[in-house]
């Protein structure tokens, strides 16, 4: 830190100097300086934290000194010593945040004494000033995410048949929408971008969405066209809302497109409906542009803009499925032997590589066709155990496997299939479980993932454990069940947002995972015995 002394004779400056230990009150410097005028360019070139000034001094006094600080160094901490002991320039200090007034001559122990309270007040200062700078940095995270979440809501609205009202909380968020009488939806699937995109953004996917969006949101934001959004109602999805001009789709996807090959250095395909009426027509509107994306053939790159049509030119579904395969293939994992595994994915396979055509939809259908056999051969080979093995992490996610131009990579997809039941046979054989504390895992799985909807059978089906296990051993290792688990971080998050003032109560709640206002309240006050209000209240109060 530095300190800053500030008066017209010298000897006094010196006294000053020589009386106080700075270095064990944390100075390191010790600036001076013989009027006020002299002082003020001291404080903008050094920024000290504490200054030390006389009150009557040529060119520019203390007190005119204090009173430009209040304006332009209002951190800064002030102490006075003046040979006056005259009530206005003592009125004056407070007035202009001095924390001492101290008469000559100086005594050494109130000297020190003014010194470490005017230390202790900026410590505290600037301690509270960072913290308020941390919880404004965690608001201003969340706020992009509430906007996202807003507009996903929006779209389940639609599909539940409810149309947005006046004073609902997204049309106060985006007062544009109350106009739009038509709309297009375009939806971009980040599960289907190439490769090295992937792989480049595996470590952090928020990344990855925020670039995107970013990028949509320059041209059709700017352009007053429309908006872009996360669509929290599906993990990997990005959703375009397009208004008023049918025609003009079309460019603004090409351009969007061309901005995401320069930044990010690949292609990524786009669902695109017909113009729907607005509001009435939204989920008609997002059905239609997840059919084009899904109905797409994933063997031609040659399109990227994929324009819903009313009767799709190739077949929905094919006729190759899992079933005409699975006993086989149940054979093999139970027999252990991983060649016959392998072989009989392999037959699969060479009937799927046969089909001219294959489309999101059919890989959807055969990867849950896949996993609907492999959970059942879990549930038929263990059945005899108390409890399921675990199994390593992995996302319950389908993520389409791609070459590195873009092109669905049927190889990788078996080897994907084949990998995940040689793995089945292994634990079948071993018996052995891979991770040795599975509720810990569940714990910070929820920390990371408050914001969302979180029950006992998401996370059933994510650690591939039983529900009833889950619920005993949770509460045995944090005694708290789960769901407790869940509102108590969700409540201790709301605690810092209502903080800020400038969020509604019924804002924090989406933030923090509550589709429910009413329902958040009660929670919360069930934890911390008030209201969300009371607590906001308190919280201002005490930081003053």
């Amino acid at each position: 830190m530095k300190v800053l002394l500030v008066d017209d004779e010298k000897h006094v400056r010196k006294t000053v100097r020589k009386l106080i230990d700075w270095e064990a009150f944390g100075f390191h410097t010790v600036l001076e300086a013989e009027d006020g005028t002299e002082a003020v360019e001291l404080i903008r070139e050094q920024r000290p934290q504490l200054v030390i000034t006389d009150i009557m001094m040529p060119v520019k006094s203390g007190l005119e000194l204090m009173e430009w600080m209040e304006l332009h160094a209002a951190d800064c901490k002030k102490i006075v010593i003046s040979g006056f002991n005259d009530f206005e320039f003592v009125r004056h200090t407070v007035k202009y945040g001095g924390t001492d007034y101290l008469l000559k001559p100086i005594d050494r122990g109130h000297l020190q004494e003014a010194v470490g309270k005017a230390v202790a007040s900026w410590n505290e200062a600037n301690r509270a000033k960072l913290q308020f700078h941390e919880k404004n940095k965690e608001v201003n995270e969340l706020k992009p995410m509430y906007r996202d979440k807003l507009l996903s809501r929006l779209l389940t609205d639609a599909a539940s048949g409810s149309a947005p009202l006046p004073g609902e909380s997204y049309l106060r968020e985006f007062p544009e929408l109350a106009a739009v009488r038509s709309c297009q939806v375009v939806i971009l699937d980040l599960n289907t971008m190439q490769r090295p995109i992937r792989d480049k953004y595996k470590a952090s996917v928020d990344l990855l969405f925020f670039s995107v969006l970013n990028i949509c949101n320059d041209f059709v934001q700017t352009g007053g066209q429309g908006t872009a959004f996360r669509n929290w109602n599906k993990p990997y999805e990005i959703v375009l809302l397009l208004w008023d001009e049918p025609d003009m789709a079309a460019r603004w996807l090409r351009k969007i497109s061309d901005g995401l090959n320069r930044t990010l250095k690949g292609a990524v395909d786009f669902g695109v409906s017909a113009a729907c009426s607005f509001p009435d027509g939204l989920d008609q509107a997002y059905t239609q542009a997840l059919e084009a994306l899904n109905g797409r053939n994933l063997l031609d790159l040659a399109a990227r803009i994929h324009e819903y049509r009313p009767s799709p030119a190739m077949p929905r579904i094919g006729t190759v499925r899992f079933g005409k395969y699975e006993e086989k293939t149940r054979l093999a994992v139970r027999s252990g032997n991983h060649e016959q595994i392998r072989l009989a994915v392999s037959e699969w396979f060479r009937d799927i590589r046969a089909m001219p055509a294959i489309t999101m939809e059919q890989l959807k259908m055969w990867w849950d066709e896949f996993n609907v056999a492999r959970a059942g051969w879990v549930e038929e080979f263990f059945r005899q155990c108390h409890e399921s093995p675990q199994w390593p992490s992995e996302s319950g996610q389908f993520v389409v496997p791609l070459d590195e131009d873009g092109r669905l990579s049927l190889t990788l997809l078996q080897q994907t299939m084949t990998n995940r039941l040689i793995e089945l046979s292994q634990v079948l054989i071993s018996m052995q479980a891979v991770n040795s504390n599975p509720m810990r895992e569940i714990a910070r799985y929820i920390e990371t993932h408050y914001t969302q909807d979180i029950t006992l059978q998401d996370i059933s089906a994510r650690f591939h454990l039983n529900r009833e296990y889950i619920s005993r051993k949770f509460k045995l290792e944090f005694q708290e069940t789960m769901i407790d688990f869940v509102n108590r971080i969700r409540v201790e998050k709301a605690k810092l947002l209502l903080i800020s003032p400038y969020l509604k109560v019924a804002q924090i709640a989406q933030m923090v995972g509550y589709h429910d206002e009413k329902y958040f309240s009660r929670v919360f006050k069930k934890q911390e015995q008030m209201t969300p209000n009371e607590f906001r209240k308190q919280a201002l109060k005490e930081l003053g």
